[in-house]
């Protein structure tokens, strides 16, 4: 600072580049502030971009899951599946009864699918918006799919979206499980995307459910040139030449039914094509080609010679209305279901009864359990009364103190009350479980098991113990008692493959619960019946509605060797006169004779 005649005194030059720095910096505050400001709306613009396109994915993942919802629920396909969203895609199956693949329909014939969809529907509806087709028409394209594939699984995995201002585009992959065909169905599709004042929704198109699609093209599956697999015997003959078996057990391909529909996917020849169909009915392109191969033949455990011997049998009945199911005592296989007449409701398997005295088998069972022996004294008196309700024998019979062998074999119900009476709370329905009463259908297809409901108070117990009050089993399931006595183990009958499951019948009782049934037959209710050779047996007489006299079935239930067998005569009054006669023809018939003979006695 230079030297004045005052003392120093500042610059100009100096105070011109002070005031320059001043402008300098001013200006850099500027050019930073509106750098800050620029940033920040670039990051704000970003945000919001990001925002939106995760809208834009949340929207598409909303309705790929509800088309996987719609494509795999209702119609006449099964349910199952699972949707997805970028990364990898998962694909369930779901299990279920296969249906067989739909002849062609015109457009004008689709309504969008049957079953309960709706779930899949509303889903749809509320991700989807009118496009170049109202939500209506793509909901019934989507099911048309459906139903004509035959779609047990789909997935769907989205892709890398694309959005510009209020429309966006999302590609896709999806992965759709066919029944029957060893491979998935898999195409690539995009989705069209705008945003409404509801949110972003995808656009109604046809091409969006697969890009092959226009207004008037529907896909379609084309059949395999291979032969559908029979079901067979046990010796390789098929099952439909047995006029019973076809009808009640055999089951139908169009529309699916019986043994057919539960091993279709089996029987069924296998391939075909995935086709693109015009109105007309004429194939415009073909998208997918699997190979075509026969379908497998399934062999059974039915036996045709043991179902006519059981037709033989039946068809003398002294009734008009009669069953008899017969078991392989060996693994649980059901040899013969034969109802007389033949056809019409299948009694053998569907059948609802009360299984009267038969059910004295696992009231015996109970007892055996429960320390009581062949030699216990019980008393048959000619009736006996439980919380005011009487229980008598048939035809007013008593024998006084017997053992509980002879009870068993005269089938004295009033003694076998008194046994009831006499075992710990539970005991009976501890036994019933042993042989499969739990309500539990045996067979895949219709059929009808055994059901103890616990009984609602001492009467009710007392009338269970002689196999009445609301006990209910089918002659399918008292064959399968029988079979487990014979065997030492009761298993669930089967047709095919092995028994889902078994219980081992105590070791100790089996001894005697032979000889009881045996007793039966030597010398007890059954005696008056010629049987050809070694058969264990119970006969049984079970009141269906009330009476004066009540009227009843008539059972008679048991086995000779490999083979068990269960006979219910519909009002045929006493077990021994009507079920027994033809037990003991159907035997005969197995030996090679002639089931002659009506009626018992």
């Amino acid at each position: 600072m230079p030297l004045t005649p005052s003392g120093f005194t500042a610059s100009t030059s100096r105070r011109r580049g002070r005031g320059r720095r001043r402008t300098i910096i001013a200006a850099v505050v500027i050019l930073v502030l509106a750098a800050g400001s620029g940033i920040g709306y670039v990051l704000k613009d970003r945000a919001q971009s990001r925002a939106a396109d995760k809208r834009v994915r949340t929207a598409a993942a909303a309705y790929l899951a509800a088309w996987r919802t719609l494509a795999t629920t209702g119609g006449t396909a099964t349910t199952g599946g699972t949707a997805t969203t970028g990364g990898t895609a998962t694909t369930t199956a779901a299990a279920g009864s296969a249906a067989p693949t739909p002849t062609a329909l015109t457009p004008a014939a689709t309504t969008g699918g049957a079953g309960d969809d709706r779930a899949g529907r509303a889903a749809v509806t509320a991700a989807s918006v009118a496009g170049s087709v109202g939500v209506p028409a793509l909901l019934s394209t989507m099911a048309d799919v459906r139903d004509r594939l035959l779609i047990t699984g789909a997935s769907f995995t989205a892709g890398s979206i694309s959005r510009e201002g209020s429309t966006a585009t999302a590609p896709y992959v999806a992965r759709l499980t066919l029944s029957g065909l060893p491979t998935p169905l898999e195409y690539a599709g995009t989705l069209n995307l705008v945003a409404t004042g509801n949110g972003w929704k995808v656009r109604a198109e046809p091409a969006s459910v697969h890009p092959a699609l226009r207004p008037g093209l529907y896909l379609d599956r084309t059949a395999s040139t291979g032969h559908r697999g029979d079901l067979l015997s046990a010796a390789g003959q098929p099952l439909r030449d047995s006029g019973d078996l076809a009808g009640n057990l055999v089951g139908r391909t169009g529309p699916l039914s019986g043994l057919e529909r539960v091993y279709d996917t089996k029987l069924r020849a296998q391939g075909g094509a995935v086709v693109v169909r015009d109105a007309q009915n004429k194939t415009v392109q073909t998208l997918h080609t699997y190979p075509m191969t026969d379908g497998t033949s399934l062999r059974t455990t039915l036996d045709l010679r043991v179902q006519q011997a059981a037709e033989a049998a039946l068809a003398t009945a002294a009734q008009p209305t009669a069953a008899m199911v017969a078991i392989d005592t060996r693994t649980g296989g059901v040899l013969a279901l034969a109802n007389h007449p033949p056809g019409g409701a299948s009694r053998a398997i569907r059948g609802r009864y009360p299984p009267g005295s038969t059910f004295k088998i696992i009231a015996a069972t109970a007892a055996l359990m429960n320390g009581k022996s062949a030699n216990t004294p019980l008393d048959c008196t000619q009736s006996v009364t439980v919380d005011g309700q009487t229980f008598q024998n048939a035809e007013s019979e008593q024998f006084g103190t017997i053992p509980l062998r002879t009870a068993f074999a005269k089938s004295c119900n009033t003694a076998f009350i008194r046994l009831a009476e006499s075992l710990p709370a539970g005991s009976l329905e501890k036994a019933a479980q042993l042989y499969g009463f739990d309500g539990t259908p045996p067979l895949d297809i219709a059929s009808v098991g055994g059901s103890f409901p616990t009984p609602r108070d001492a009467a009710e117990s007392a009338s269970a113990a002689i196999g009445q009050a609301r006990i209910e089993v089918s002659p399918l399931q008292m064959a399968s008692v029988a079979a487990a006595v014979a065997s030492g183990t009761w298993r669930q009958p089967f047709v095919a493959g092995q028994p889902s499951r078994s219980n081992a019948i105590p070791a100790a009782v089996l001894p005697e619960l032979r000889d009881f049934m045996r007793a039966v037959v030597t010398e007890g209710t059954a005696a008056g019946v010629p049987m050809p050779g070694e058969v264990f047996g119970k006969t049984g007489t079970a009141e269906y509605k009330d009476g004066n006299p009540p009227p009843t079935h008539a059972w008679f239930v048991g086995y000779r060797g490999d083979v068990a067998f269960a006979v219910v005569v519909e009002d045929g009054g006493f077990g021994a006169d009507t079920a027994a006669p033809i037990a003991s023809r159907f035997l005969t018939a197995l030996d090679g004779g002639a089931p002659t003979g009506v009626g018992g006695r």
